[in-house]
């Protein structure tokens, strides 16, 4: 690895081109440089000037070095520029959320980097803990989930809340929805339907758990656009969050649940809307307004 000192060193007497000049702008002894020169050619391992009487040459390696150890400098200079500046308009935002959440919330992310060309949105659609565990090694700054965690490093914020909606075939919509039909349709899976399931039959169908977690499953997709597309041809049911069954293009080829239970509770079930993102990470200005655009969007 090359010392920097002895870069700066080297590059300094090269543009001055003079020993003893280069050690008094440096603050040095000419000794000094011209042991730092040393040094450096050692650890490049060849010569890098030719002594010409009190004049210097450069090598055609001693060239090449000065190019690179120029580059250098203004490369770290730059970094160091970018450290002490936080333009709210440029940059690089990492986000995560659900898949049905990102459907409805890239469009508006896409128009603001638009309005802002210098911004670069990097969205990923993921389950909850997958987010959680990238929020924590660093690899998003900001995720959005829905499952309630509590870790020491994670700060948390209520966003609000998605209504989850149990999605049926045409057919069913003037038939009793219970757990015995819904055993008799079955499930189409996605990668939060259980947990979306689990939700939603805990809360209505309450006394009939070990019922619920044992209704068959039809079918498994990850394609968030075409989970209803099974339950269209009255292959199964699903759950999914509302925004997500209302902007799919199935929409008018699947029934939407409203009374469920035995009492036809028609309280809807709800999950909370949380926006994480690490304590010891400040974030930059530039994610404030991709948090009022999510704000916005739920």
């Amino acid at each position: 690895m090359l010392t920097p000192n002895y870069l700066v060193t080297f590059i300094k007497l090269v543009e001055v081109g003079h020993f003893g000049q280069t050690a008094e702008q440096l603050y040095m002894t000419q000794p000094g440089v011209t042991q730092h020169i040393k040094k450096l050619e050692q650890q490049v391992g060849m010569a890098l000037i030719n002594r010409i009487g009190k004049r210097f040459e450069l090598t055609h390696e001693g060239d090449k070095l000065y190019r690179y150890a120029k580059e250098l400098v203004k490369q770290q200079a730059d970094f160091l520029e970018q450290l002490s500046q936080d333009n709210p308009m440029k940059g690089l935002c990492k986000v995560a959320c659900s898949g049905s959440l990102a459907m409805l919330l890239y469009p508006q992310l896409v128009a603001h980097q638009q309005q802002f060309p210098q911004l670069t949105i990097s969205l990923e659609a993921a389950p909850n803990q997958r987010i959680i565990e990238s929020v924590l090694s660093n690899e998003i700054d900001i995720g959005v989930i829905t499952q309630q965690v509590s870790h020491p490093a994670l700060n948390i914020s209520v966003l609000g809340k998605q209504k989850l909606c149990l999605v049926l075939p045409q057919y069913c919509a003037q038939m009793p929805i219970s757990i015995d039909s819904l055993h008799h349709i079955g499930m189409i899976n996605h990668p939060d339907g259980k947990h979306y399931w689990h939700q939603l039959s805990g809360h209505y169908f309450s006394t009939q758990l070990a019922q619920a977690n044992q209704v068959p499953i039809t079918g498994y997709v990850n394609q968030l656009n075409h989970i209803l597309l099974p339950v269209s041809k009255g292959l199964g049911f699903t759950v999914l969050p509302e925004f997500a069954v209302l902007h799919s293009p199935f929409l008018q080829k699947v029934h939407i649940a409203s009374g469920l239970g035995t009492d036809d509770n028609l309280e809807y079930v709800a999950e909370p809307l949380l926006l994480i993102h690490k304590n010891a990470r400040e974030l930059p200005a530039r994610y404030q307004a991709i948090i009022d655009i999510i704000n916005a969007c739920v």
